[in-house]
C-alpha cells in the first residue's frame, strides 16, 4: 500500500476531467496529484483530512483542494458494512495551465488566480438555501467541451461570491517522501477507525514502526499539530454528527466518542469549535428552526 502520487487520467487530451464516484464508500486513502480538485459530496456523510485538518462532510459539501495537497475522504463506518446505503460525488480536475500558461495572469481573471492561490488551504463550502455551486457542478455533467470551459470558470467566479471556510492555515503545507504518505496514511485510518477507544500515542507509535518520541517529532512535523490535538479533532467533528441528534445525552456522546470524561470534553470541544457542545447543539436547532 502506497498511496502517494495519484496519477489522474486524462481523457481524450482534454483540458478539463469531470469524474463521478459511485459505490459503496469513498477512495479513503491518503493521497495528491498537481491538478486542482474541485469536489461535490452529492451522497454520503463521513471526514474529511485535507493539508493538516480533518472536519466532518455530509451531502451538498463542495471542497476546493489545490496542487499537490494531500487529502483523503473517509466515508463513515456503516458505508463499509454489507447494507451499506452507498456514496455518489462528482469531481472537476484541471491544471493551472489547462488554458495556456498565461491564462489566469490576465488582469480580468484576478480575483480567480486569488482563489486559485488560496485552494493550498482547501476551501470548503456548506449547502444552504442560496447555493448556486451545486447546481452548476452537476451541469458539468453535460456540458459540451466548450460549455464544460465556460462553465469551469463560471464555478470559479461564483466561488468569490459565496462565505467559504479554509480548512488550514495560510503557508501550512507538509512535505512528505513516499515512506511518509504511507505512515501518515495508516496513522489518519488508524485514528478515524478507532478513534473511539482509549488511544494511546506509543500505540499509534508502533503502528507507524517509530518510537513514541520519534513519532511525535515524525507527526508535529508533518502535520504542525501533535498528534493529541489531531485525535481530539477527530473525536468531536464526530460528536459534531451526534450532537444533532435530540435524544442523545451530551455526556454519554462524549463517552461515546473516546472521552473520559465530560469536563475534558467540554474543553476540548471548545478549543476546536469555540463553543460548547450544548452551545452547539442550540446554534444548530436554531439554524434549523430558521431554515
Amino acid at each position: 500500500m502506497k498511496p502517494i502520487y495519484f496519477k489522474i487520467p486524462k481523457t481524450e487530451n482534454k483540458a478539463i476531467r469531470v469524474q463521478e464516484e459511485a459505490g459503496k464508500y469513498f477512495y479513503g486513502k491518503l493521497h495528491y496529484h498537481p491538478e486542482y480538485q474541485i469536489t461535490l459530496i452529492e451522497k454520503g456523510t463521513g471526514l474529511f483530512y485535507g493539508g493538516t485538518n480533518v472536519v466532518k462532510f455530509e451531502e451538498g459539501d463542495l471542497y476546493f483542494i489545490g496542487q499537490d495537497v494531500p487529502h483523503l475522504i473517509k466515508s463513515s463506518a456503516k458505508y463499509y458494512e454489507s447494507d451499506s446505503p452507498g456514496i455518489k460525488g462528482l469531481s472537476i480536475f484541471f491544471s493551472y495551465n489547462s488554458f495556456g500558461e498565461s491564462f489566469f495572469e490576465v488582469p480580468e481573471l484576478r480575483k480567480i488566480r486569488n482563489l486559485l492561490l488560496n485552494a493550498k488551504r482547501v476551501i470548503k463550502l456548506r449547502r444552504n438555501s442560496e447555493f448556486n455551486l451545486e447546481q452548476m457542478m452537476l451541469d458539468m455533467r453535460s456540458a459540451t467541451n466548450e460549455g464544460r470551459v465556460i462553465q469551469l470558470l463560471k464555478i470559479l467566479s461564483q466561488f468569490n461570491d459565496e462565505n467559504y471556510e479554509f480548512l488550514n492555515a495560510t503557508g501550512l503545507s507538509p512535505t512528505l517522501n513516499e515512506k511518509g504518505y504511507d505512515r501518515l496514511n495508516k496513522v489518519i485510518n488508524y485514528t478515524f477507525s478507532n478513534y473511539a477507544t482509549n488511544i494511546l500515542v506509543e500505540n499509534v507509535a508502533e503502528k507507524a514502526n517509530l518510537s513514541k518520541s520519534q513519532f511525535s517529532r515524525y507527526f508535529k512535523e508533518r502535520t504542525g499539530k501533535t498528534y493529541v490535538q489531531f485525535l481530539n479533532e477527530v473525536r468531536i467533528e464526530n460528536a459534531c454528527v451526534l450532537l444533532i441528534k435530540e435524544d442523545l445525552n451530551i455526556e454519554q456522546i462524549g463517552y461515546d466518542v473516546g472521552f473520559q470524561n465530560l469536563s475534558n470534553f467540554n474543553r476540548q470541544f471548545k478549543k476546536v469549535k469555540n463553543s460548547t457542545p450544548s452551545q452547539f447543539r442550540t446554534q444548530f436547532q436554531n439554524e434549523r428552526t430558521i431554515l
